[in-house]
C-alpha cells in the first residue's frame, strides 16, 4: 500500500513507477514474493472528486514488468494498493477485488487476511471489501473520534486475523491503521513527512530521511494542512502525538 496527501500536486508515478521502491517495486518483488494479483489507485482529480482505476490479475500479466494504466497525472491525494491474494481468494483475482475499494465516500485499502469478516458484513465478497462495507456504516459521524471508536469496535469484532492494516480517506484526510496478530516484520506501516507531502507506505519507497513505523494499533491521520494526529486504539484512544508541519 502506498499513499500520500499533499498541499501542491505530485505525479503519482513519481511513487508508482519511480521510486526505487515505490509500488511497482513492490508489485514485482515484495517483501517475500511478487504482488501481481490486482492493481488500484484512487486520487483526487482536478475537480475535487476522487478518481478509482483497479486491475485484476490478468491486467498485469499483459504488463510483466510494469503497471497498467495512465499514470502521470498529478493529484494532492493517492492512495493506491499491488495486491498478493490470501489463499482464502486465491480463486478471486479479477478488478472487483483489487483495492482500494469506494463506498459511501470512503476509499480504502487493505493488507492482511481477516479470516471471521463475516462478523463485520454478511455480502458477498472478500474479506477487505467486507471491512471497507463495514467501516463506512460505523464510522459515523466522520470524526477522529467516532473513528478511533469505530476501529475499536473492530478490533472486538474480529478475532481471526493475520493483519488490519488500512490506508483510507474520505475525500479530505488520508488515514493509515496499523494492526497486526503475527509477522511484524512484514505487516509494516511508514510515514514521512517529505517537504509539502506526507507518505506513508508498506515500507520506506526509499533512502530519504525521518521514515517512521506505525505501532501495532495505531492510527494515524493526516489532515489536509498536514497536521499529523497519532492515537492507540487498542483499548481507549489516547493521544500519541501530536504535529503540525
Amino acid at each position: 500500500m502506498l499513499g500520500f496527501l499533499s498541499r501542491e500536486p505530485i505525479p503519482i508515478r513519481r511513487y508508482l513507477v519511480e521510486a526505487p521502491r515505490g509500488l511497482l517495486h513492490m508489485s514485482l518483488h515484495g517483501k517475500k514474493a511478487p504482488h501481481r494479483d490486482g492493481f488500484g489507485y484512487a486520487y483526487r482529480d482536478t475537480s475535487g472528486r476522487m478518481a478509482v482505476h483497479r486491475w485484476g490479475k490478468a491486467d498485469l500479466d499483459r504488463v510483466p514488468d510494469g503497471l497498467p494504466g495512465d499514470l502521470d497525472p498529478s493529484t494532492t491525494l493517492l492512495i493506491a494498493h499491488v495486491r498478493k491474494a490470501s489463499p482464502e481468494y486465491g480463486a478471486r483475482l479479477t478488478d472487483q477485488e483489487a483495492h482500494p475499494f469506494a463506498v459511501e465516500g470512503l476509499l480504502l485499502a487493505h493488507n492482511g487476511t481477516i479470516r471471521d469478516a463475516e462478523t463485520l458484513d454478511a455480502g458477498a465478497g472478500i474479506d477487505s471489501q467486507r471491512i471497507a462495507r463495514w467501516l463506512s456504516r460505523a464510522w459515523q459521524p466522520r470524526t477522529l473520534e467516532a473513528l478511533a471508536r469505530a476501529l475499536g469496535e473492530l478490533l472486538a469484532r474480529v478475532r481471526d486475523y493475520t493483519a488490519v492494516n488500512l490506508l483510507f480517506t474520505e475525500g479530505a484526510s488520508l488515514y493509515a491503521f496499523c494492526c497486526y496478530t503475527q509477522d511484524q516484520d512484514y505487516y509494516t506501516l511508514w510515514y514521512r513527512v517529505a517537504g509539502e507531502a506526507v507518505i506513508v507506505a508498506s515500507e520506506p519507497v526509499d533512502d530519504g530521511p525521518s521514515w517512521q513505523p506505525l505501532s501495532n494499533g495505531e492510527l494515524l491521520h493526516i489532515r489536509s494542512e498536514l497536521n499529523l494526529e497519532r492515537l492507540q486504539v487498542r483499548g481507549l484512544p489516547s493521544p500519541l502525538e501530536q504535529k503540525s508541519h
